[in-house]
């Protein structure tokens, strides 16, 4: 009832001055809108032959996991598909400034990574880069940084493990040995 009760108790000048500043707002954020796909468009034409690929290589593949790159590049790629479908990005590029990902996707991004790549984010407080996530690089640290948690399937393992109560075939959580 709230919004639509109130412009239907308002009289027929106030309708009308709620109308044109809701029809501005819209405008307002169409063009705010179109600027922003020709700010990404021309970062694009400048990355033209950029890829996933030279994405990995800006990285140490000795010290980086290679799942958590590829997850970063994929789930940033899925946040810009509404300004440009494949978007090249960057492990420089900020996330606030370059990309417009606020704290708030950062914090969705970071999840979304982590459960991708199959890294916990308990005890972020203890991770190095904690509270300093200001760039692609950032980001993908922060998440190589974090415990990885493994799951060990019967199928990986080759073998029929028992099964529980319920019939259901068990399996086994592992932690990763970090050899720095």
């Amino acid at each position: 009832m709230g919004f639509g009760y109130f412009v239907y108790s308002l009289s027929n000048v106030a309708r009308c001055i709620t109308a044109f500043l809701l029809l501005a707002l819209c405008a307002y954020l169409t063009v705010i809108n179109k600027q922003e796909k020709r700010r990404f468009e021309a970062m694009c034409s400048i990355r033209d032959e950029e890829s996933i690929c030279t994405f990995a290589r800006s990285f140490s593949t000795r010290h980086v996991d290679t799942w958590v790159i590829r997850a970063a590049h994929q789930e940033i790629q899925r946040l810009m598909k509404s300004y440009i479908p494949a978007f090249p990005v960057r492990a420089s590029d900020i996330l606030l400034d370059d990309l417009h990902i606020d704290s708030d996707d950062i914090e969705d991004l970071l999840a979304d990574i982590a459960a991708r790549s199959g890294y916990s984010l308990d005890e972020t407080e203890n991770n190095p880069f904690y509270g300093r996530v200001n760039t692609v690089r950032d980001l993908v640290l922060f998440i190589n940084a974090q415990p990885r948690l493994a799951t060990v399937r019967p199928s990986a393992l080759g073998r029929n493990l028992p099964t529980t109560a319920a019939g259901q075939q068990q399996t086994f959580e592992l932690t990763r040995i970090r050899y720095d």
